[in-house]
């Protein structure tokens, strides 16, 4: 107890004399799955715990179980959809029916909140929870909240879960929603709705012949087609 006493004398020490360091940030890409995802380079990777985590990452303070998981799910029943109207799509998808489905897989769980309309990065459209849940921690069951926001964004459906104990969730969810925030999704939407538009009335005027030589009977003033044409009489 005296030796970090100790140290935490000294680093106020220091802290005192030195500019306040910036913390560096660790930039995790999927190239598989098309998006970038940024978190403090303290934090640590953890290993999947299901078939569609992506990023699983734990916080420096193991006492406070704070983590925060990607989860990425092939679903295509959007892509009909332009992006104007992708908003309206996934505020039906992921409604408050689907959370109820999703947070069930934790103990005891039920939404405190729900947020619709919400956003992914800068380009996903989303919905999202905050939820409170128990979990088995080690040293017995503990009372957890989180957060949890979904988007679906071309053919994938990308989840994002974020949760610590009860107690301490408030220090955490700050940095949470930073993480959350840094998600870039690659592009998979045109940002014009027809495209780049090219003004072709606005080009010269072409004009046509009314019949080329060899097309018309000159006795009877008619297209050879409208003569022999079975639909013409």
């Amino acid at each position: 107890m005296k030796k970090i006493l100790a140290a935490a004398i000294v680093a106020l020490s220091l802290t005192a004399v030195a500019p306040a360091a910036k913390a560096d940030t660790f930039v995790w890409k999927d190239v598989v799955n098309d998006y970038t995802m940024s978190f403090p380079d303290v934090w640590r990777i953890q290993t999947p715990d299901d078939a569609y985590t992506r990023l699983r990452i734990a916080g420096p303070l193991g006492e406070d179980h704070a983590t925060c998981r990607m989860q990425v799910h092939h679903d295509g029943r959007l892509q009909i959809y332009p992006k104007y109207l992708l908003d309206k799509a996934v505020s039906l998808t992921l409604n408050r029916d689907f959370w109820e489905t999703r947070v069930s897989e934790y103990n005891n769980a039920r939404i405190l909140d729900f947020y619709d309309p919400a956003s992914l990065g800068g380009k996903g459209d989303a919905t999202a929870v905050q939820i409170a849940f128990e979990q088995e921690t080690g040293d017995g069951v503990s009372k957890m909240r989180g957060f949890m926001i979904g988007s679906v964004y071309g053919p994938n459906r990308y989840e994002i879960t974020c949760a610590a104990k009860s107690e301490v969730y408030e220090r955490w969810n700050g940095l949470f929603l930073s993480i959350i925030d840094s998600v870039e999704l690659q592009s998979k939407y045109h940002p014009f709705p027809t495209g780049y538009y090219r003004g072709f009335l606005r080009d010269p005027k072409l004009v046509l012949p009314t019949d080329k030589p060899g097309t018309r009977d000159e006795k009877a003033g008619k297209p050879f087609f409208a003569l022999r044409s079975p639909y013409h009489h």
